[in-house]
């Protein structure tokens, strides 16, 4: 179960994502189920102490306190229509 904090925090970070062209809620959701120390680190994170980057054209991402967390996006065409597979990365510092 999600709190109601973390998921305020989930919709924020996905909403900056778009902002930069990525849709990645889903996978957010993802890493945040799997790794329960980012989201332990997301829910106790000031919105505005959360910084967000983009490095090349293909990948985005935020720092939190002692984390960074990048997702890589691949993207392509196939017979079905476009695809994209995001990667997450994350880095404890």
């Amino acid at each position: 179960m999600v709190s109601e904090k973390l998921e305020k925090n989930i919709i924020r970070v996905s909403k900056e994502f778009e902002r930069r062209g990525f849709f990645l809620e889903e996978d957010l959701r993802e890493l945040i189920e799997m790794r329960e120390d980012i989201a332990k680190m997301l829910e106790e994170a000031k919105y505005k102490k959360i910084e967000f980057f983009e490095e090349e054209e293909n990948s985005v991402g935020f720092t939190l306190d002692n984390a960074q967390v990048t997702f890589t996006v691949e993207t392509g065409e196939d017979e079905e229509g476009p695809w994209y597979e995001a990667s997450a990365h994350v880095l404890l510092f």
